[in-house]
């Protein structure tokens, strides 16, 4: 059965959003503190240089976050400081102008999923996705 399109806005800039996601099959998301820590960690280095985030809350399961895009000035400017070497393809696609802003913030979210993911069945001798896909995201 298909998501409807309400829980896959696209993202805008400077408008607010509520996104979630769940684990597959009810798993644990967050067995200790520590998974929550490193959780917040990997957002905090991928996601928040393109939002601004209100509030979050980690559930067993799953997590909701309530977000603001950031403006398109302050995206570009904090992309232009970096190296060129830090810059990852979807980055350098959105300087380029070949990607929407809605399309960068999405990819963002999907590297933050992997790499949490990835981290999480290291530590824990699992193998396969974690994450439910696609990530449900409102517009407010």
């Amino acid at each position: 059965m298909p998501i409807p399109e309400k829980y896959l806005a696209d993202f805008e800039e400077d408008e607010i959003f509520h996104v979630y996601n769940r684990t597959n099959n009810e798993e644990i998301l967050f067995k200790n503190d520590e998974n929550r820590i490193f959780f917040l960690r990997r957002y905090k280095e991928i996601l928040a240089p393109f939002v601004t985030t209100f509030c979050w809350c980690l559930l067993p399961n799953h997590f909701h976050l309530l977000i603001q895009v950031k403006s398109t000035t302050d995206i570009r400017a904090y992309l232009n400081h970096k190296q060129d070497i830090e810059l990852t393809i979807i980055e350098k696609k959105y300087l380029e102008k070949a990607i929407t802003i809605s399309e960068l913030i999405e990819q963002a979210f999907k590297r933050f999923f992997q790499s949490y993911a990835l981290a999480y069945n290291k530590m824990y001798s699992r193998k396969g996705n974690l994450f439910y896909r696609p990530f449900k995201r409102v517009k407010i």
